[in-house]
């Protein structure tokens, strides 16, 4: 029925705008038929033409009483003719033909001779004009009944077209008529079925009585389910945010503001389910609800993370009772049958002279404190002070920068060699990222790599080193590979594959001439699923290798069960050889292990030539450093090219 009606009003609404159209285009049409159109213009300017020649002829005959006068009189009136015939739609009539044209053009000439000859000293001889004139005669009559053939054409169009919209405005409104007609029946239907529910009303009314207390319980419930977290039934961040602000409001009292973090929360979530994540979740908030000093307001803003709520306490206070909490928190948890512990992580602020204004700036320091109480790898507790203000916002406009760079292709690639320690020959290069900030000047990848990795911006970011990267490889004489370094964001993407398959494509490189580097880091997170990608990506041709070995998680068995072609030796181990003869056994051990087991062995930081002259004689064959070159831009390449 909604829908019926619903297209009844669309069928008014549009039959509405239609007539009204429909009104307007037959105003215009008997507009065009009524107006003084242009034949008569044309045939007045004919007729004048005509009288003038007569009185111009009498004039010359000098046989009747036609004075000069008259035939300027005539002459004028002429002129003011012709000049309405270059102007509108009689313009555009005229120029629809060539001989139309022609006899304009001869009019207007025989017309401004006849004026500069009655203008002149002398007496005109007028036999040539009069001559001129008589042979006009047929081509303005010609044209004056060409004119009254349009008028009339035109004057049947308009009628045939009058009848069209008489007609389709008798359809209009036969349509709105039976619109009418089922809005009526419409309307005796719902008048019908508003008797039929004002019967039904009455004994829901009397239902609505009994279901009232039910209602209010539910009311209860809901509110208290609106500001309580389910999982823990600790309150939201709804009940603490009134909470915190009516605590703001209390005058000469310290309201200090505690952001809680757990530690190693998504591992165990990852590795265990979502269902003992859950079960740990219940028995940390059991925790805070058991211990010994009851704070104002605990709180599950979401997630693993968690606020308290300090009344009175100065900061110190505030802080030993963070500590207290925080080792409370990390205590060994029993979840089923296995024993599970994690750490907390907590962002302290305290206002000695709080303000109801401070809400929001409160928040915002406490999760500032707790940025760094995350980032500590000592001290999980972290009170916050001015400064960090400061480096908080340097940081976000770091990271508005890093944007801005990414999006727009700023991030340069700069290319380091790899060289035979035996014949000093080429063998390699590898692609670094680089950005050279327009006021802060060259930022190590140190920095703006974890950032891009925070904001979510890695994955483009190494799209375009890659892209780049083997770009300028095809461009080189000496198929050489190009190594390009990879994080564990890019290697998760599901589109991960497709990306490098499509930098290939669009730059033409050869896959085998590819060399994807990779850290064991990785391999700690969705170890299968890498894994599996690294088995495409070698089918596909390219190579991979495994950097930094030696650093972190290295293992024998990561050599054996992951797919690598190459080994880069961290340049950590090389800084010592030459008089760590400990040191030395190592890289000798890494090398022959990659000569064992078929894999190509990279020497990483080689700076000196008693170094390279150690690993030579070690039998290591490819080394990487500053004694062979520094990172340089692509335009430095030009000899490979």
């Amino acid at each position: 029925m909604i829908r019926f009606l619903s297209f009844l009003i669309a069928v008014f609404i549009v039959t509405t705008i239609y007539l009204s159209n429909t009104v307007q285009e037959r105003q215009n049409v008997l507009r065009r038929v009524a107006q003084h159109n242009d034949t008569w213009a044309i045939s007045q300017t004919v007729q004048e033409f005509m009288r003038l020649e007569a009185t111009l002829a009498l004039y010359n005959a000098d046989t009747y009483d036609v004075t000069l006068d008259d035939v300027r009189l005539r002459l004028d009136i002429m002129i003011s003719r012709m000049l309405t015939m270059r102007e509108g739609t009689i313009k555009l009539f005229m120029g629809e033909m060539p001989t139309r044209e022609r006899t304009m053009n001869t009019l207007f000439a025989v017309v401004t001779d006849l004026d500069t000859s009655l203008n002149g000293s002398e007496t005109p001889d007028l036999a040539p004009i009069l001559a001129r004139m008589h042979e006009l005669e047929r081509p303005l009559t010609t044209l004056s009944a060409q004119s009254v053939q349009l008028s009339w054409a035109r004057v049947e169009k308009n009628l045939v077209a009058l009848e069209r919209i008489h007609r389709i405005s008798g359809i209009v409104v036969t349509i709105l008529i039976m619109c009418w007609c089922g809005l009526l029946l419409i309307l005796q239907n719902h008048n019908r079925l508003l008797k039929l529910a004002h019967k039904r009303g009455k004994i829901l009314n009397n239902s609505l009585n009994e279901a009232g207390e039910e209602l209010r319980n539910k009311n209860r419930s809901l509110h208290y389910a609106a500001h309580h977290d389910s999982l823990t039934a600790l309150p939201n961040r709804v009940l603490f945010w009134g909470e915190l602000e009516t605590a703001l409001q209390t005058p000469d009292c310290s309201v200090s503001l505690l952001l809680l973090d757990l530690d190693e929360f998504k591992t165990i979530n990852d590795t265990m389910g979502h269902d003992f994540g859950d079960v740990l979740l219940h028995q940390v908030s059991e925790r805070m609800r058991r211990f010994d000093v009851k704070p104002q307001m605990f709180c599950r803003l979401g997630g693993d993370e968690f606020a308290c709520l300090l009344l009175g306490k100065t900061a110190e206070d505030s802080q030993a009772y963070a500590h207290d909490l925080a080792i409370d928190i990390a205590a060994p948890y029993q979840l089923s049958d296995r024993r599970v512990e994690i750490g907390c992580s907590i962002g302290l602020v305290n206002v000695p002279t709080p303000s109801v204004d401070d809400a929001q700036e409160l928040f915002k320091r406490a999760d500032i404190a707790l940025y760094r109480a995350k980032a500590s790898r000592s001290d999980r507790i972290c009170v916050f002070e001015p400064f960090m203000q400061g480096e908080f916002d340097d940081r976000t406009l770091l990271e508005s920068d890093l944007r801005k760079a990414i999006g727009q292709g700023e991030i340069e690639v700069a290319y380091q060699v790899q060289v035979c320690v035996r014949t000093d020959e080429l063998r390699g290069i590898e692609a670094l990222a680089r950005w050279n900030h327009p006021t802060r000047g060259h930022i190590s990848p140190n920095i703006f790599i974890p950032i891009a990795e925070d904001i979510g911006l890695i994955r483009e970011l190494g799209q375009h080193i890659l892209t780049k990267a083997c770009a300028e490889a095809v461009t080189w004489a000496t198929p050489l590979k190009i190594a390009v370094n990879l994080s564990t964001m890019q290697m998760q993407s599901p589109e991960f594959i497709s990306v490098v398959s499509e930098a290939i494509r669009v730059t033409g490189l050869k896959p085998n001439r590819l060399e994807l580097e990779v850290t064991e880091s990785m391999l700690l997170d969705k170890r299968e699923d890498i894994v599996i990608a690294l088995n495409d990506l070698r089918r596909f041709g390219i190579t991979i290798a495994l950097d930094d070995f030696g650093t972190g998680y290295s293992s024998l068995a990561v050599l054996r069960d992951i797919p690598f072609d190459t080994i880069k030796l961290d340049k950590s181990f090389i800084r010592d050889i030459g008089h760590d003869k400990e040191a030395e056994a190592l890289v000798k051990l890494v090398i022959d292990l990659g000569q064992t087991m078929n894999k190509f062995i990279i020497i990483e930081g080689v700076e000196t030539v008693e170094q390279k002259e150690i690993i030579r004689k070690l039998g290591g064959h490819i080394a990487q450093g500053y004694l062979f070159g520094h990172p340089v831009p692509a335009t430095e390449l030009a000899h490979l090219r």
